[in-house]
């Protein structure tokens, strides 16, 4: 039996992380604060576009929507015309701004709220336990889990990484379920999934399907690198080691970039990677006898991840939705939502929130 996990904001809310509607308050939070964590062209230019282009009061910034920002540029960008005045070349640098501002914001909000991540650590030494019996060459007649996540925080990911360091070092990965390479070249904890499974070990999937903020893109040769226990997508100045070794580029275009999907109602999923990826979290989702969704609303916006659940998910595939609610007699109204979408399908609704639903119900399975 296959279980896939798939977590939206809600799963790492308890541990502190914000929620996509509180980002834009706490930017600006952040900024009144410290004005030295963020970088000065950064947020002149994400300044300008809030009341030059957008027209925004400053006593308006923190009820911004994010999907407001990124909508017209990326829209923009898609047909090739200026966006009020701004330049293609103008856009790609503002929009690479609030990428490098969104990822900062998010960093200096976990460290400050430091609320406990414990049952985010107890839900990755189950998912690695059941990894594990893949060991020794049986993954081919057996994978019992998988992750597809909606968030770009690596909570997640490091504990995954963490208790595979301790306990399987060198046996197992954190597999992203795309071509990877590790940030420092001699890292041998960073490869990817199936070089692992080759070698007799085991692979925790966790599929990122809007990206992650301890990736870093080549590009030019779209390479993904990743490292873990720290927010590289931020990073600058970085460029591709194999691009550097394998041509004589003079210019940046193998610089290393931040490629996180964007809250935008067109996302652009052309990126190779991001391809790999969304066709692996069809296949999973296709093979799932059971799908468990925590902290995720099922928004229609997502009409991306939606579409990917009716086209490939099987007719008998049991569903469960994990929410924190805290009025008993809206289980009802929440199972019906559900229902709208999946149909017949049997559909369970735990309201106790994340946590709790890892240590009292998943945990010790």
């Amino acid at each position: 039996m296959k279980t896939v996990f798939v977590l939206g904001a809600g799963f790492s809310k308890e541990a502190g992380a914000p929620m996509q509607a509180e980002i834009m308050g706490e930017i600006f939070k952040i900024h009144q604060e410290n004005p030295n964590d963020f970088n000065t062209s950064d947020f002149l230019l994400f300044e300008s576009l809030l009341t030059e282009q957008l027209y925004y009061k400053r006593e308006q910034f923190k009820d911004v929507q994010i999907e407001d920002m990124f909508t017209p540029l990326d829209r923009c960008l898609a047909d090739n015309i200026q966006f009020r005045g701004l330049s293609i070349e103008q856009m790609t640098k503002t929009r690479d701004a609030i990428f490098n501002i969104i990822g900062v914001a998010i960093r200096r909000i976990l460290k400050r709220k430091g609320n406990s991540k414990e049952y985010i650590d107890r839900f990755a030494e189950y998912l690695v336990r059941k990894g594990s019996e893949r060991l020794g060459g049986n993954y081919r007649q057996h994978d019992p889990v998988s992750v597809i996540s909606t968030n770009w925080d690596i909570l997640l990911d490091n504990s995954l990484y963490d208790y595979i360091q301790k306990n399987y070092q060198g046996r197992a990965v954190v597999d992203y379920c795309c071509y990877i390479s590790s940030l420092e070249e001699k890292d041998e904890t960073v490869k990817p999934g199936l070089e692992m499974l080759g070698a007799g070990g085991f692979n925790v999937k966790l599929l990122k399907i809007h990206g992650s903020l301890n990736w870093l893109q080549c590009s030019r040769c779209m390479r993904l690198y990743v490292g873990f226990n720290e927010k590289i997508g931020v990073v600058r100045g970085e460029t591709c080691r194999h691009c550097d070794k394998n041509h004589d580029v003079t210019n940046k275009e193998n610089r290393l970039i931040s490629n996180l999907i964007m809250p935008t109602f067109l996302k652009d999923l052309s990126n190779p990677q991001y391809k790999i990826i969304w066709q692996n979290a069809g296949i999973e989702l296709s093979e799932a006898d059971r799908i468990i969704f925590i902290g995720y609303s099922l928004p229609n916006a997502d009409f991306e991840m939606r579409q990917l659940l009716s086209r490939m998910i099987k007719r008998s595939v049991k569903i469960e939705v994990v929410t924190y609610e805290r009025d008993k007699e809206k289980e009802d109204d929440v199972k019906k939502y559900w229902q709208r979408f999946f149909g017949e399908r049997e559909v369970k609704i735990h309201l106790c929130g994340a946590s709790q639903f890892i240590e009292q119900s998943l945990y010790l399975q």
